[in-house]
């Protein structure tokens, strides 16, 4: 098999060539994927429920120091 040494520049120049086309594809791959109608507000799914906060602080506590 023969063997083809790889100049510095030429390493160089191959090696910024991957990296432009990896940045100009990275930038148009993303605005494909754009919903339609980004305008809309989407709703949450839950209401919202008052929180005790010293239910909310023992169980924190008790989470941490059980590892959990």
């Amino acid at each position: 098999m023969m063997e083809k040494t790889l100049s510095r520049r030429e390493f160089l120049v191959s090696g910024g060539s991957f990296l432009a086309g990896a940045a100009v594809g990275s930038m148009l791959g993303g605005s494909f994927l754009l919903p339609a109608s980004a305008n809309e507000v989407p709703t949450w799914p839950w209401p919202y429920k008052q929180l005790d906060p010293k239910a909310a602080y023992k169980t924190g506590y008790d989470l941490y120091y059980n590892g959990g």
